[in-house]
């Protein structure tokens, strides 16, 4: 193998022995010195990769742009050095690369014994601007871009390059010990402040225990950072510790950003996640592996087990079981709060205050049990929701119904719902009046039975409606009809109050106007009349009509027959003026009305 030094020069492997009287000539002290250069280029090479050792900045000098002096180390390992800052000239307007190159060349010529030649090598940094990077990368130190756009000159940083320090093989092994003389040191006050310092140590603390410690210490905003994949993933600073994705683009609802794995030689491999706008997840990941590329529940939950926990708010976003082997209590001393969805086989014992704010779910066959009273209060209206129907009573379980309200007093029961103040059934419900005491607003009404109105059992009731006969009783059946004689929009209105006709039998009356012709005239009652009504207590009346002083005539019906009746002048007068009629007759679908009953 072959070690080049410099443009593929071979390394020297031999240097010049001196001894006295020894002849020296040219060559002994060239092949000396390019041994010497050869050795340092060498570890220049192998300690800093190639770049700017310090100086070399662009700063835009009018239409051109200088290059202050420094140092630099190419790809050979040469030193590079520019002595003074340089201004050089750009070709036009555009985007160009700038890059420092070694350059030595011979000078100081003499002519002494009848021989001129150049006496010295003299190395120099060579600046050059080009519109297209260098063509040998390994022998130019880029020191960034500029562009020149209408005679004005700006600097771009893109590309350059930084030389540091290099170790190809072995380890850095640096002091062990608490003070500056050890351990990695860096440079203090890097933002030009006063007491700002960095470094790395490690030493022994007590016996064979020892610690590894990293510091950026003076200000608590100083940050110690772990990067990966282009973004912080742990840092310190203003004395907490960060997990995540601390700078980037700004993360998404749902987004997992951060996560602690747990993982070992075992059966089950959890992480702990932080799910952006969702909260912390601990998951199994024992299909897989800890990492953030998971969606919101795809992946199992892991079991959490704590001696004690203590915490102001505890969320399970997939399910929070909590497992006891012996009793499970809640206690708290200013009452327990149960956000939604609280589920258990067992007895739910709170000494204190109990808020529920969400859904309660029990579970088949489980009691809510008040002990001697149970209150159910609250600032909004209360709402029983059942798909099988809802059951109010004292005792067992009454049997599925298809969602309706059951209030029932039975063996299984035994109690009475009792609703002190007013009822309100159904989403579409007139208003309950201001000065009710009491009530029920609903839409619809539905009794199999009797619905009575009035005072009390032992007085009587004033109003009964018994839905198996279809009888409504009452002393008095009235009615309230808007007074025709007030406008609608009257400021103060009145009712009329009529009152129905009543009589011993469930009568039906027909009424109507008809007109003589010679005297006798045909009156056609509804085609439904033979069927609705009996054949006995049918009456009919008439009434003669004038119009102006028309002469009139008494008037006499036949009896009612196949839904009409005739009639017909008392004296026979072949009379035309027109009558008024009006037939009774009793319903014939309902038996004959009892009229004297029991009290």
């Amino acid at each position: 193998m072959t070690i080049t030094w410099k443009r593929n020069l071979p390394l020297p492997m031999a240097r010049p022995r001196y001894y006295d009287y020894e002849y020296l000539r040219a060559d002994d002290l060239t092949q000396a010195l390019d041994y010497l250069l050869a050795r340092q280029n060498l570890a220049a090479r192998l300690l800093r990769p190639t770049g700017v050792v310090s100086g070399l900045e662009l700063t835009p000098t009018g239409s051109d742009v200088t290059v202050g002096q420094g140092v630099a180390i190419d790809g050979d390992g040469l030193v590079v050095v520019l002595p003074e800052s340089r201004r050089t000239t750009l070709p036009g307007d555009g985007t160009f690369v700038v890059w420092v190159e070694y350059h030595e060349y011979l000078s100081d010529p003499r002519d002494e014994g009848g021989l001129a030649a150049e006496t010295r090598w003299t190395e120099e940094g060579l600046v050059k601007v080009s519109a297209t990077p260098p063509t040998d990368p390994a022998h130019a130190v880029v020191l960034g871009k500029v562009t020149r756009a209408g005679g004005t000159v700006t600097v771009q940083p893109t590309g350059r390059q930084v030389a540091g320090l290099r170790v190809p093989v072995g380890a850095i092994v640096p002091a062990v010990g608490a003070g500056p003389q050890a351990g990695i040191t860096f440079p203090t006050d890097p933002g030009g402040g006063s007491g700002d310092e960095a470094y790395i140590r490690y030493w022994p603390y007590g016996g064979e225990n020892t610690i590894l410690r990293i510091a950026n210490n003076n200000d608590p905003d100083d940050l110690i950072a772990f990067t990966q994949y282009g973004a912080d993933r742990l840092r310190i600073g203003g004395g907490m510790l960060h997990l995540g994705s601390m700078e980037g683009a700004a993360v998404t609802a749902g987004q997992v950003v951060t996560a602690l794995g747990f993982w070992g030689p075992g059966v089950q491999h959890a992480q702990l996640s932080f799910r952006a706008g969702r909260g912390f997840e601990l998951i199994d990941r024992s299909a897989d592996g800890p990492a953030l590329g998971y969606t919101e529940g795809s992946k199992p939950y892991a079991d959490l087990a704590v001696k004690e926990l203590r915490a102001a708010s505890l969320r399970g976003r997939g399910g929070l079981s909590l497992t006891a082997e012996g009793a499970y209590s809640v206690r708290a001393t200013g009452g327990v709060t149960v956000v939604k969805d609280a589920t258990g086989n067992g007895d739910l014992s709170v000494q204190g205050n109990m808020s529920v704010a969400g859904h309660l779910t029990l579970p088949n066959w489980s009691w809510i049990n008040g002990g001697t009273r149970l209150h159910i209060g609250g600032p909004e209206r209360l709402h029983l929701l059942n798909a099988a129907g809802v059951y109010v009573g004292f005792g067992g379980v009454a049997g599925a119904d298809s969602g309706s309200l059951f209030v029932e007093n039975r063996s299984s029961f035994g109690g009475d719902m009792r609703v002190t103040g007013k009822m309100v059934v159904g989403p579409a419900t007139p208003p309950l009046a201001s000065w009710s005491g009491g009530g029920i607003s609903t839409f619809d009404l539905f009794a199999s039975g009797a619905i009575y109105l009035g005072a009390s059992e032992s007085s009587g009731y004033t109003i009964s409606l018994n839905a198996g006969s279809g009888v409504i009783k009452g002393k008095s059946k009235q009615f309230a009809i808007d007074h025709p004689l007030d406008a609608p929009d009257a400021t103060e209105r009145r009712q009329l109050i009529h009152a129905a006709l009543e009589g011993p039998e469930n009568g039906v009356y027909y009424r109507g106007e008809g007109r003589l012709e010679g005297g006798a005239a045909t009156v056609e009652l509804p085609a439904y009349f033979e069927a609705l009504t009996r054949q006995d207590g049918r009456t009919v009346q008439l009434t003669p009509v004038f119009d102006d002083d028309e002469p009139v005539s008494a008037l006499a019906a036949g009896r009612v027959r196949d839904g009409a009746f005739r009639v017909r002048t008392v004296d026979g007068s072949p009379a035309s003026h027109a009558f008024y009629w009006e037939v009774k007759a009793v319903r014939a679908d309902l038996e004959p009305l009892a009229v004297e009953v029991p009290a």
